[in-house]
């Protein structure tokens, strides 16, 4: 999992709506957002504020889910991807959803599990992207 929050001290004014206007400019009518659990709560965001979501990237979809501004962390995260498409995710978030004078952190699952810190992100292309991903892999799992 690939998780992408705000730089400490900024924000991204994140809210459902904006991801959801942002998602559908990008997939269509194939813009896939589930805000709400089932009656018995065992499929749906756990956090009444998150949501899910599908990404297309690299030729396949991603499941994802996203919290708000409002929620107690504010930030997206892309399941069980690869650097390719976390990549082409991160470069769409960064030009779709974070405003000027924001950053963008990023850190992994297996990251995290490692003590990794969360590291900004100064790259915006997905090429830069891809490398500075495969290099964090490659760092988590020695």
């Amino acid at each position: 999992m690939f998780v992408f929050t705000p730089t400490p001290g900024t924000t991204w004014n994140l809210t459902v709506d904006n991801f959801t206007q942002a998602l559908h400019r990008r997939e269509g009518d194939e813009a896939y957002i589930h805000t709400h659990a089932d009656a018995e709560g065992s499929y749906g965001p756990r956090d009444e504020h998150d949501w899910w979501f599908a990404f297309s990237a690299t030729g396949e979809s991603w499941a994802g889910t996203g919290s708000p501004a409002a929620g107690d962390h504010e930030g997206v995260a892309l399941d069980e991807a690869t650097a390719g498409a976390a990549a082409e995710f991160a470069a769409w978030v960064l030009r779709e959803l974070v405003p000027p004078g924001a950053g963008m952190e990023y850190n992994t699952r297996v990251g995290m599990e490692s003590g990794l810190p969360d590291e900004v992100l100064t790259e915006n292309t997905v090429t830069e992207l891809d490398a500075v991903f495969r290099k964090h892999l490659k760092a988590s799992s020695s």
